[in-house]
């Protein structure tokens, strides 16, 4: 699945405003809670490109919303082009109930927990396109899209620019990178990002 993520440098009332004008819906608000975990140690962890952390990371997810109470074991395996552009993600998921004890097996078993963030989303949808508007404390807003049924046959390229042109179209201020790896930001804030 092609996906893009792009950070927001405006108010969440201008945002959201922005993206209704545009004649989107707004669908529904959860949470997701994400803490990360691999068997690097830090001092690897914090000399590791995004794709090789992502690569030996294990997430454990927990998604919660007003009709949504879900948990998760992730692992993504994510694809990036030469620009660092995410083109393409697999995602194996399991479903568990209790995230504690999965942080606590994984603590048990020396894992490092190497990011522990909560996104707040804002799902908005025109059609068959999604819009999800996250705030993440410490490091901002972002809008992030995915892929949808009538570009799936395209190249990874080329959906990806049908992406970023969605998001274009909203007029709304983002930043130059249409691939913001949100818990790689957490990790290196104040450093100089590795693709």
């Amino acid at each position: 699945m092609t996906e893009m993520c792009a950070q927001i440098f405006e108010e969440k009332e201008n945002i959201e405003q922005a993206i209704i004008e545009n004649g989107y819906d707004f669908v529904e608000n959860y949470s997701n809670h994400d803490i990360y975990f691999s068997s690097k140690s830090f001092n690897e962890i914090s000399n590791m490109s995004y794709k090789e952390l992502l690569d030996n990371s294990i997430i454990v997810r927990h998604i919660l919303g007003e009709n949504c109470d879900k948990k998760f074991i992730v692992y993504k395996k994510k694809d990036l082009d030469n620009n660092g552009n995410v083109i393409n993600e697999i995602k194996l998921k399991v479903v568990i109930d209790n995230t504690e004890k999965a942080k606590e097996i994984f603590e048990n078993l020396g894992l490092n927990c190497w990011c522990d963030y909560v996104v707040e989303n804002n799902v908005f949808k025109k059609g068959e396109i999604e819009l999800n508007v996250q705030n993440v404390n410490e490091l901002g807003s972002f809008i992030e899209i995915e892929e949808f049924d009538s570009i799936k046959g395209f190249s990874n390229d080329k959906k990806f620019d049908i992406l970023k042109n969605i998001v274009s179209s909203l007029a709304l201020k983002i930043g130059n990178d249409y691939s913001c790896k949100k818990p790689f930001m957490m990790l290196n804030r104040g450093t100089i990002n590795k693709i």
